[in-house]
């Protein structure tokens, strides 16, 4: 379509909208995935909603990078017992927030067996911070005199982002040197290609995420008109590489500040099935019987790859 001088200020007024919410999602949003209470007749979806087996704990310790601040780490109790090495998520956080607002979204993954990792960057839109968090961790977890000592397995990583935290998310994903780490991705209510343009986080692309992604986004007004809307996340969608798994879906009638919390079910089995081989987790989204399709009440316009 032409740009006329009319749509090309009503798209800047749009974007400027968008930098309002965002940046001001403190004290207003939902910013945890985690926050319980979600109404679903699904087997699988009400089973990962709920809390898994392991108690948790949580440290924290000083990071070199200025923006990162401080690493916060969940994990279970039962790691300090086990020889076993557990897989890792690092999760990206909305604008404004830190891994303090996401602690329920971390201890709920950690309750699945993830050790869980997260920074005090407010603004992780370009991905520096999510991409620095996890070499500055497993250079810590190297180091023999802590309780993560060969209790990594580096070949199962993964990372999350809601909001800013998404977009930051796919960008360490895709344009780090540590990028390829990352064996599953989950982008929640992921800002458009625009946006991260315009807020010189980087341009996002979608061809260059080389593991298993899901990546969900709400109907309401922001979400379907602003941060996310219909044919840019489709474009997303269709940008992916179809030799790897991908699902993308919208909520029914959630919009952005809800969405932090909607979608951690199927992202908790979506990274039970990819990092830990949970057969169980995977059914929710294989096959022609996937649980995902048949969700009709919570999700819709499902589009799927190699599943």
């Amino acid at each position: 379509m032409k740009q006329t001088p009319k749509t090309t200020t009503l798209r800047l007024g749009l974007l400027l909208m968008t930098f309002s919410a965002l940046v001001s999602c403190q004290g207003t949003c939902n910013k945890g995935f985690y926050k319980g209470g979600i109404s679903t007749s699904m087997p699988l979806e009400s089973k990962y909603k709920e809390m898994g087996p392991e108690q948790v704990t949580r440290t924290e310790f000083n990071s070199t990078d200025a923006a990162t601040s401080k690493i916060i780490v969940v994990y279970p109790q039962s790691l300090q017992h086990t020889e076993q090495a557990l897989p890792l998520v690092n999760m990206g956080n909305a604008s404004n927030t830190t891994a303090y607002d996401i602690i329920e979204a971390m201890e709920h993954l950690a309750s699945w067996g993830f050790v869980v990792i997260g920074n005090m960057d407010k603004q992780t839109g370009t991905g520096a911070s999510i991409s620095h968090t996890l070499d500055e961790f497993l250079a810590f977890a190297s180091q023999q005199d802590n309780p993560f000592y060969d209790k990594i397995d580096t070949q199962r990583i993964a990372v999350a982002g809601y909001s800013q935290g998404a977009f930051g998310a796919l960008m360490a994903a895709t344009c780090y040197p540590n990028s390829h780490l990352y064996k599953a991705v989950y982008l929640c209510s992921c800002p458009q290609k625009q946006v991260g343009i315009n807020f010189k986080w980087g341009e996002s692309d979608f061809s260059r995420i080389s593991a298993p992604l899901l990546m969900f986004a709400g109907t309401g007004n922001w979400d379907s008109n602003i941060i996310s809307p219909e044919e840019a996340f489709q474009a997303n969608f269709n940008e992916t590489n179809d030799s790897i798994p991908v699902i993308a879906a919208r909520h029914t009638s959630k919009d952005h500040e809800d969405m932090g919390a909607e979608g951690d079910p199927y992202m908790t089995a979506w990274f039970c099935h990819f990092l830990k081989g949970d057969d169980t987790a995977g059914k929710a989204f294989f096959g022609k019987e996937a649980e995902i399709l048949k969700n009709t009440i919570r999700w819709k316009n499902v589009w799927r790859k190699s599943l």
